[in-house]
């Protein structure tokens, strides 16, 4: 679940009956040099495969008058909590209203801090602010009341605190969201408990609320098929030979450092080119390297032979595209792509070398590892345009930057007196449609 939660204030607690499975990305309290920091969650937003809409989900909730009234009332709340034991004067906020991104939620937070008295200690910081006013709301005492009227069960461990108090008296607890409560039954079974809710306030609407405990709750679905298909790695798949190295090495970082950008992953280019540049007192004959980049940072190489080439010309089925034209996985070259493994697949049942894909309008896209091109009468080759849908090719982005391509719109007629495919490992191929 860690993966899935990438909780920044988690723990395991077991009390002899329960174990208690925190995944908490809230800080409720902590206490370093004598200052206090509370980092209250108010508003969220789900997140988005799709990288444009994700970014209009973050920019909702950044702009979002509501759930900036229900955060800064929250941070009102525990300010007047923190001056309790805080140094007068000392009680002040940091970034209100950030948007923290997770796995499944844009969450909005904000930062209260606090000179803690001389004489007061972790548990009088605790005291002071226990329970959190993000979960209770305001007035907390009142609100409590009517929490306690209008639930049907206490909440057990969810929406308290978790944490630890050093013996130099720092502090860090979290608030126990994203908790689960796990307890062995019979048969060597377990039940597990989770809790999640929202903040309901007078202009709440029903429906949006329960949507949002629903969101809230994604990350356990962490080993479902559909979740690991978004766990995807980013790729670049490179030639290398002893003669020459790597054949557009720095066009294809380029491409990674840009793709982690827009899908939030973090890449440091500099390393891959030096773990790529140590590959090179090792590999002793022509080989594919595959670069994959995870959204933590994480690099990994995969080297394998040269595939075997195609016979010229390539023979080529046509299918049709089997997901929308506008798919953000057609843009990204990622370990998402069963799609185009499947027509691989079909490929190969067919004898075929390759299979391109056809839009519903009858324009072509592009080949499952290849950009498809076709010469026209002044020599020049032309090649589907990436707005319709495909992956802008390391090999293709050449030619066009060459002036030896440029883009075009094509049909399976403009096919029939022989075309091109290239990628970067293979180069220029020539291939025909294959016939029955």
């Amino acid at each position: 679940l860690r993966p899935a939660a990438q909780a920044g204030y988690g723990g395991v607690i077991f009390d002899g009956t329960h174990w208690l499975l925190s995944l908490s990305p809230e800080l409720f309290v902590s206490l370093k040099d004598r200052e206090a920091k509370a980092k209250p969650m108010k508003g969220t937003r789900p997140r988005s495969a799709e990288p444009a809409q994700d970014a209009a989900h973050a920019e909702e909730l950044a702009g979002s008058v509501k759930d900036k009234a229900e955060n800064l009332m929250i941070v009102d709340l525990m300010r007047n909590d923190l001056s309790r034991v805080a140094e007068a004067g000392s009680v002040r906020v940091d970034e209100p209203f950030a948007i923290e991104s997770y796995p499944t939620v844009h969450q909005m937070v904000s930062v209260v801090r606090a000179q803690l008295q001389e004489d007061k200690g972790a548990i009088d910081l605790v005291r002071a602010l226990f329970p959190c006013g993000s979960i209770t709301g305001a007035p907390k005492i009142r609100a409590m009341e009517l929490i306690d009227a209008v639930e049907a069960h206490p909440r057990g461990p969810y929406c308290g605190a978790i944490g630890r108090i050093g013996a130099d008296g720092d502090t860090a607890f979290n608030v126990a969201i994203r908790t689960l409560r796990l307890t062995e039954i019979e048969n060597a079974r377990g039940k597990a408990v989770l809790g999640v809710g929202g903040a309901i306030v007078a202009d709440s609407e029903p429906r949006t609320e329960w949507r949002e405990a629903l969101i809230k709750g994604a990350f356990t679905r962490a080993s479902s098929p559909e979740h690991k298909a978004a766990q995807f790695d980013l790729i670049e798949t490179m030639r290398f030979t002893p003669e020459e190295g790597f054949d557009f090495l720095e066009e294809h970082l380029l491409r990674m450092k840009t793709s982690a950008a827009e899908l939030g992953f973090s890449f440091d280019r500099h390393e891959a080119r030096n773990q790529l540049h140590a590959l090179c007192f090792v590999l002793e004959k022509p080989s594919r390297i595959r670069l994959l980049a995870a959204r933590s940072g994480a690099i990994a190489l995969d080297i394998q032979d040269m595939p075997a080439p195609w016979g010229e010309p390539a023979e080529c089925i046509v299918l049709p595209l089997p997901v929308d034209p506008g798919d953000w996985r057609l843009r990204y070259k990622t370990t998402d792509r069963s799609f185009y493994d499947d027509a691989q697949r079909i490929a190969k049942e067919h004898g075929a070398a390759e299979a391109l894909f056809v839009r519903e309008d009858g324009l072509l896209t592009e080949g499952c590892v290849t950009n498809i091109f076709v010469r026209d009468d002044d020599g020049v080759l032309l090649t589907p345009p990436a707005a319709l849908g495909l992956l802008p090719g390391v090999y293709r982005q050449s030619l066009l930057e060459e002036g030896k391509a440029r883009e075009a719109e094509l049909t399976i007629a403009d096919l029939e007196d022989g075309f091109f495919l290239a990628n970067a490992l293979r180069r220029m191929v020539h291939a025909k449609l294959k016939t029955a």
